[in-house]
């Protein structure tokens, strides 16, 4: 194979990938919401050991 259709093939495959990946629906702002706690912490529930 001469380099130009491996220079071909690699932008191809490259362009292709980076596709699929910009593409995909997961988001990494979509998942904060799991850990965005508005209510805050409880400092009632806490247990604190009689020791420390």
């Amino acid at each position: 194979m001469s380099t130009k259709k491996i220079f071909i093939a690699l932008a191809a495959v490259f362009t292709l990938g980076l596709t699929v990946t910009s593409c995909s629906p997961n988001s990494v702002a979509d998942e904060d919401s799991l850990y965005i706690n508005p209510t805050g912490i409880d400092r009632s529930q806490i247990k604190v050991p009689t020791n420390g």
